[in-house]
């Protein structure tokens, strides 16, 4: 028996697709315009043109490869939805591989992405810079 995915997770993993293809547009549909994105504890980002340039930014450096996707907690009752995965990217200066554990928490309102909290390690990436 399949499982039927929320309106909110579909949302979620065209977003996600989106980012992989680089269809910016595709990625905005997905958003709030109002959203809050954050990275652990980093910087608040507010509203889907400032998140789109951000994500635009760190991809003239790496290269979003398909995660593997190890939980996905769909909460349709909560607006929210939540990915635990392996992201995995290709640095773009020298063509390596970063792998990071990451569970992104995702809000929704109206089936777009209000909030995005990431919640990354990101040994991998501070390894790679010494």
């Amino acid at each position: 028996m399949s499982e039927e995915k929320s309106l909110n997770r579909q949302t979620c993993e065209k977003m996600f697709s989106s980012m992989i293809a680089l269809d910016w547009d595709s990625f905005q549909e997905c958003l709030a315009d109002d959203v809050f994105y954050r990275i652990g504890s980093g910087e608040e980002i507010i509203g889907k043109e400032n998140v789109t340039k951000t994500l635009q930014g760190l991809y003239t450096q790496v290269s979003m490869q398909a995660p593997d996707v190890r939980q996905v907690l769909d909460l349709p009752e909560q607006d929210q939805v939540i990915f635990e995965f392996e992201a995995h990217y290709i640095y773009l200066a020298d063509g390596s591989t970063l792998n990071f554990a990451c569970t992104d928490v995702l809000r929704m309102k109206d089936s777009k992405v209000n909030e995005w909290r990431v919640y990354v390690d990101m040994k991998p990436y501070y390894d790679k810079q010494k």
